[in-house]
């Protein structure tokens, strides 16, 4: 994840009131919608990484975060690790002892890539 993308996330999910359990994402009266529904004010932890930046980059996040929000290090060894990494993070966010601040603590604790200047040659 890049800072840019953290600090996105961060963004989205800046009140509890934007933050969702259960679905991907809800509309103002509390009713699920699609994660890109102009109607979402509030999304899960996966359905604010996709409303972001689309699902392929979702998909490489979702490995990212799992390994930092769940400690889930052996996604090499599934052959489908972006829907297992996005299953670990959905049943993290959807737990009933996962709040708001746990969510925010998570991300805000999340390591970001910063890419390093290339050497000249």
């Amino acid at each position: 994840m890049m800072q840019e993308e953290k600090d996105k996330l961060l963004a989205l999910l800046d009140s509890e009131s934007k933050w969702c359990q259960e679905v991907d994402a809800r509309d103002d009266q509390g009713a699920p919608v699609h994660y890109n529904d102009e109607a979402a004010v509030a999304w899960d932890i996966v359905g604010g990484m996709c409303h972001l930046f689309g699902w392929s980059r979702a998909c490489t996040l979702f490995v990212q975060l799992s390994r930092h929000i769940v400690g889930q290090q052996h996604f090499r060894m599934f052959q489908d690790r972006e829907m297992v990494a996005m299953g670990a993070l959905q049943d993290f966010n959807d737990d009933s002892d996962t709040t708001y601040d746990v969510v925010i603590e998570k991300l805000r604790d999340m390591p970001v890539w910063s890419q390093r200047p290339s050497s000249p040659v």
